[in-house]
């Protein structure tokens, strides 16, 4: 039985639909409503009809929703009890993404407690980590893991869902286990449970894909987990987390925006290169994660989310990034749904397994040149070094200009660019395999045919 989407037969790094089309995943978080659990029904419902809708609009294909929070909780108060009402939720999303042509990644778990002190989600609002519902069961996350009967009702929960024709729907392409993982136990802790589960979900939702994800990749034991991710049997493809930290441990996550991201997906490919690899979420936090950054109130136009979206797919990863704070925090707030259509204005009429691109990266004095060389063109990132978010939103010098600026290309022909800030593309020629760019801010892509 074929998958809605699966890894591509074409070329291992991106996916294809179940005809064998491409499939280039233009994705966001927009998992929760924050404070939910305070409004009325009609109100979180046509918050997301807004959200979906104009994301939609813009070229998104691609969501990922949590089912552990209250709104989309179809097993809420007793194991085994399942609520209709929460279905009706589901169904609603899903039902939408349907007309709109979007695709669904569904998040089963997300919670770290059973009891205990409430925490905080790191940012304002209430999402809810503790899950009391397992107190009659086990009193740890580590008997958890362990327990034969929590694993039943996990997968009691996952086969309501699947009878529910969750499992059927042609908007829904993958299910994943639980949210970074890796905060409930060590890795030998939720090897054994991660194992079980992506065995058995597969019988369950066998036209979907079955993923894993764990935490931010921000510090020196990333390294050991996203070892074992990389080398984790039946999951489908690679998902990374990274954010811009003040408090990281990396010096790669406390510097320009689009290095950071790039390097996420080169860590994933180095571990497992037979897999596409996503960035999953991106975005910006004050340090350690303490909430989201400051550094949103003055990102009215984006550079911040235009970074996330671009490097991680010219860095090799199966599609753009796919940024977190998507609402009154950032997205939303300053109306940047457009920036998904630049994105996918960037990459149209271009099929990423036809081409089978091989990522590379070089540099001008003043550029950082991110490559995809393809089977008949070749597709470059620029990217201006001396503008990122300190010199932009932090010593507030808007970005310059660029004239004169040229690149060395592979071919005589000509090149098309596209200014994604300007929202047009222009064809340049091409003397002596050096093609001058035309005048733009931030960023520009390249196109050449070979």
């Amino acid at each position: 039985m074929k998958k809605r989407v699966d890894v591509s037969g074409r070329d291992p790094h991106y996916f294809e639909n179940e005809n064998g089309t491409t499939f280039l995943p233009v994705g966001c978080n927009l998992s929760f409503l924050r404070g939910a659990e305070n409004l009325p029904e009609e109100t979180v419902l046509e918050t997301y009809r807004t959200w979906m809708t104009e994301f939609a609009a813009n070229g998104g294909n691609f969501i990922r929703i949590w089912l552990g929070v209250p709104f989309f909780d179809v097993m809420p108060e007793r194991i085994g009890c399942y609520d209709e009402t929460a279905l009706s939720h589901i169904r609603f999303i899903v039902d939408l993404a349907e007309k709109l042509g979007l695709r669904i990644k569904f998040t089963m778990e997300h919670f770290r407690s059973i009891e205990g002190k409430k925490e905080a989600e790191s940012f304002p609002g209430v999402v809810d980590f503790r899950k009391p519902l397992y107190a009659g069961v086990v009193s740890t996350m580590r008997e958890y893991l362990r327990s034969p009967e929590c694993r039943s009702i996990y997968l009691g929960k996952a086969r309501y869902l699947a009878e529910s024709g969750l499992g059927e729907s042609k908007a829904v392409i993958a299910w994943e286990l639980w949210n970074e993982i890796n905060s409930i136990g060590s890795l030998e802790e939720i090897r054994p449970f991660s194992d079980f589960l992506l065995a058995e979900l597969p019988k369950l939702f066998p036209r979907q894909m079955i993923v894993q994800n764990l935490g931010s990749f921000s510090g020196c034991t990333s390294c050991r987990s996203y070892d074992y991710l990389g080398r984790l049997g039946n999951n489908a493809f690679l998902q990374v987390h990274r954010y811009l930290d003040p408090g990281a441990e990396l010096d790669v996550c406390r510097g320009p925006m689009d290095l950071l991201c790039a390097d996420a997906i080169r860590e994933l490919r180095d571990r497992n290169n037979r897999i596409p690899a996503v960035l999953a979420e991106c975005g910006a936090v004050e340090a350690n994660h303490a909430r989201y950054s400051d550094l949103y109130e003055s990102d009215r136009e984006g550079t911040l989310l235009h970074d996330m979206l671009f490097a991680p797919f010219f860095a090799g990863s199966a599609g753009c990034g796919q940024p977190w704070h998507w609402d009154h925090i950032y997205l939303a707030k300053h109306h940047l749904w457009h920036h998904f259509a630049r994105f996918a204005g960037a990459v149209e009429g271009i099929d990423p397994a036809a081409e089978q691109f091989v990522p590379f990266r070089t540099e001008t004095r003043r550029l950082r040149i991110y490559g995809l060389r393809g089977n008949t063109m070749n597709l470059l990132w620029c990217r201006d070094k001396r503008n990122d978010w300190e010199s932009e939103l932090v010593r507030r010098i808007p970005p310059e200009l660029l004239h004169g600026e040229r690149i060395p290309v592979a071919h005589s022909g000509e090149c098309v660019c596209f200014l994604p800030w300007e929202n047009r593309s222009v064809a340049v020629p091409v003397k002596d395999f050096w093609c001058e760019l035309p005048d733009f801010r931030r960023s520009i892509v390249v196109r050449q045919a070979h």
